[in-house]
């Protein structure tokens, strides 16, 4: 239930973000939104192979507070790696909209 109510928030600041941002978007040629598309992709990819490569690892450990502690780090670890990939490849224009208000 908590997993429908966190998903709809997410939905709803989606679509209020994009509707936001709108006229950036319809300013961007075919090349930046391909640019922008595979940007997102490797992004998501490299920080999934990080995210369960690490709790592969996390796997054998037994100590609990350890293993808790290591896949919380692998997981920003993740997330900054894909921090990175996404602010070196995303074109000018959706930067913008990634950096917030």
């Amino acid at each position: 239930m908590i997993g429908y109510i966190l998903t709809g928030f997410l939905l709803i600041f989606a679509i209020s973000k994009f509707y936001k941002y709108r006229v950036t978007f319809k300013q961007l040629s075919k090349k930046e939104w391909l640019q922008f598309g595979a940007g997102f992709l490797l992004a998501w990819a490299g920080a999934v192979f990080i995210i369960i490569g690490g709790s592969n690892i996390t796997d054998k450990i037994e100590i609990t507070w350890l293993k808790n502690l290591l896949e919380i780090g692998m997981i920003l670890i993740g997330l900054a790696l894909a921090g990175i990939i996404m602010n070196k490849i995303l074109p000018n224009k959706i930067k913008d909209f990634y950096s917030g208000d």
